[in-house]
C-alpha cells in the first residue's frame, strides 16, 4: 500500500486515500446568530443609554431573569424617544430579511407584521442574567447602548452565553472526543458572545441563554427584545 491508495485483494479496486480524497463539509440545522449596528451615529447610542439610566432613577423596576442590577417593564417604546422608536424600526427590518414566510405555501420574503416586545436592562459589577428562555416569540435580540467597557473583551466578564440547544445530548457517549470541524468543538456545551457598544444581536426566542457575570468597574445598559406575530 502506497499513501495516494490502498488495494481491495478482494476485487483488485484501488481507492484514493481518505486523507487525500476531496471532503465536503455540510452544517445541518444551523442555529443563527445576527450582529448588526443599527445607528450610523455613536451619539444616538449615548442618548439611549442616557435616557435608560435616567429611566431606572424614577422606575424602581421588575425582576425577571435579571441577577440584580435594574430591568424594566416591557413599556420600553413608550419612554424611550425617537432612539428607542428608531432601533425597534431597525430590528424589524434585520428580522424580515432573515425570514421567509410560508402562508402561501411557497417562500417568500415578504415584510412580517412583527409584534415588538422590549425592556431595557442595567448592570453593575457582579450582576448578570440568569439562563432562560423566551416563550411566545420567534425571534428575540439584545442591543448594548453600553458595553461597560467590555468592547468585545472576554477579561471583564458580562458575555451572552448561548447554550447548545440539544441539551447535553452530544455529551453522553464519549465525552472526550470532540467533532474536529470548525464550529463543532463546543457540541453540548455553550458559545460566549462578548458584545460592543452599538451592537444588536439577534438570536432565536427558543435558544437557551444567559449573562455571565460583569466584574468591570462601570455599569452596562441594554434593551431586550422579543418579535411575535
Amino acid at each position: 500500500l502506497n499513501r495516494a491508495a490502498r488495494r481491495d485483494s478482494a476485487n483488485g479496486l484501488s481507492f484514493p486515500c481518505c486523507t487525500e480524497a476531496p471532503m465536503k463539509t455540510e452544517f445541518l440545522f444551523a442555529t443563527p446568530l445576527i450582529v448588526v449596528e443599527p445607528f450610523r451615529r455613536q451619539t444616538d447610542v449615548a442618548r439611549l443609554a442616557d435616557t435608560i439610566r435616567a429611566r431606572s432613577r424614577e422606575d424602581k423596576g421588575v425582576t425577571h431573569s435579571n441577577d440584580g442590577g435594574w430591568q424594566s417593564g416591557h413599556d420600553f417604546l413608550h419612554w424611550a424617544g425617537d432612539e428607542g422608536k428608531a432601533l425597534a424600526h431597525a430590528l424589524q427590518q434585520v428580522a424580515n430579511k432573515a425570514s421567509l414566510d410560508f402562508s402561501t405555501g411557497q417562500l417568500t420574503r415578504d415584510s412580517l407584521k412583527w409584534k415588538v416586545t422590549a425592556w431595557a436592562n442595567i448592570n453593575g459589577k457582579g450582576m448578570g442574567n440568569h439562563a432562560h428562555y423566551h416563550p411566545g416569540a420567534f425571534w428575540s435580540a439584545c442591543f448594548y447602548a453600553d458595553d461597560g467597557g467590555i468592547a468585545g473583551g472576554e477579561s471583564l466578564g458580562g458575555a451572552l452565553e448561548f447554550n447548545d440547544p440539544r441539551g447535553a445530548l452530544p455529551l453522553m457517549y464519549a465525552p472526550r472526543v470532540k467533532m474536529g470541524i470548525n464550529g463543532c468543538l463546543t457540541a453540548g456545551l455553550s458559545e460566549r458572545f462578548f458584545p460592543k457598544t452599538g451592537q444588536l444581536v439577534v438570536f432565536p426566542s427558543w435558544l437557551h441563554h444567559g449573562v455571565t457575570r460583569y466584574d468591570g468597574d462601570g455599569t452596562r445598559v441594554s434593551v431586550a427584545f422579543n418579535l411575535s406575530l
